[in-house]
């Protein structure tokens, strides 16, 4: 079992977002030394929990195969599972669906869609596909950092000031944009009471 910690965690979520981040940049957002960082990654690659970044052809395009991504609507989703063309399938309203097909040429395309019976809303032609190989899945308790709570499902990830936070819920989240409002307020009030009174110093010297 490999045992991360926080600092391991939010690493993971900022390079799942952009894999593109320097050292520097991730430094400066988790609060943390780029030696620190560095050793880190160096740790998660030895792991394979982070594994890199590739661009792959579709393995579906080196067999000389048409892959074509459709938004569809459809009454009977059970008969996309009959047609051996569509090789994935994926849910997002009651009867909105993408779908994955690979055929040899636009006519068994036509062929499968008339068959299938659904209604096209979008097609669109899949011409090279960019693969990245995401970190192995694991559940490792961390803390909300509002409440302080073990995280338990998929976090709520901010950005605030270069810094990442984690939230286990929607009421942490806000509650704690409503403290840092109030406390950029409070900041603000005390910058210009100091100017205020280097105002009145400067009148009076004068």
């Amino acid at each position: 079992m490999v045992k991360l910690d926080e600092i391991d965690l939010k690493l993971i979520y900022l390079l799942r977002d952009n894999s593109r981040l320097s050292i520097s940049e991730l430094a400066e957002i988790l609060g943390v030394s780029r030696p620190t960082v560095r050793a880190r990654i160096e740790k998660l690659e030895k792991e394979r929990i982070i594994r890199g970044y590739t661009i792959k052809i579709s393995p579906e395009l080196e067999r000389a195969e048409n892959i074509v991504i459709m938004i569809i609507k459809t009454d009977t989703p059970e008969k996309l599972e009959e047609f051996d063309e569509i090789i994935e399938i994926n849910k997002f309203t009651s009867k909105k669906y993408i779908i994955k097909i690979a055929v040899e040429n636009m006519e068994q395309l036509r062929q499968v869609v008339e068959k299938a019976g659904f209604e096209v809303i979008e097609i669109m032609p899949v011409l090279e596909m960019r693969e990245r190989e995401r970190p192995i899945k694991i559940r490792v308790p961390f803390k909300c950092d509002y409440c302080g709570k073990d995280i338990v499902e998929e976090p709520i990830v901010y950005k605030y000031r270069n810094k990442v936070y984690f939230f286990c819920c929607e009421t942490c989240f806000r509650e704690f944009k409503k403290a840092r409002e109030n406390l950029e307020k409070v900041r603000l009030s005390k910058e210009q009471k100091v100017k205020n009174t280097h105002s009145h110093q400067d009148h009076t010297h004068s």
